[in-house]
């Protein structure tokens, strides 16, 4: 298939703009000496919604043992404070397909506040050949389409 950049997307900030939710807890450890959640601590919060929606999307594609993700940019953008304790909701969508690349986009929310976004590129590598990107199997890419077009996939709590 052709390269997808889906209609123009809603803002990362609208909670509307995601079907796929994943579920964190602020900890403690999260915080920095302001009490505000850190940038690591968002980068993880990203990277377990990011993770879970792949997995949901096409199980094993995260175990590293023959063909899977590759992450190779993570931009993240704070918006707001958030502190602890509490939990965060992770919103995450395909936004752009390629042959051998995705692009997700994330916002993360606290107590109904976008307190950031990110946009990550993923490439499907093939570690059998030397892990060097390589085009989407027909099904992969046909669901990667369809979630760019019009999210469904949802997650189960």
């Amino acid at each position: 298939m052709a390269e997808t950049a889906a209609h123009p997307h809603p803002e990362r900030t609208d909670p509307a703009a995601y079907a796929f939710w994943t579920r964190d807890i602020v900890r403690f450890s999260d915080v920095d000496r302001y009490r505000h959640i850190n940038n690591v601590a968002t980068a993880t919060y990203c990277e377990t919604g990011r993770v879970e929606f792949a997995e949901r999307l096409w199980p094993g594609s995260t175990a590293g043992e023959t063909t899977g993700w590759v992450i190779v940019k993570l931009t993240v953008a704070f918006l707001a404070q958030a502190h602890y304790p509490g939990e965060v909701r992770i919103g995450t969508r395909v936004e752009r397909v390629g042959r051998t690349s995705l692009t997700i986009g994330q916002g993360v929310f606290k107590d109904g506040v976008c307190f950031a976004t990110s946009e990550a590129i993923l490439v499907w590598v093939d570690l059998t050949r030397g892990g060097g990107g390589v085009a989407f199997p027909d099904a992969l890419d046909a669901l990667l389409h369809a979630e760019a077009e019009q999210p469904r996939l949802a997650a189960t709590f």
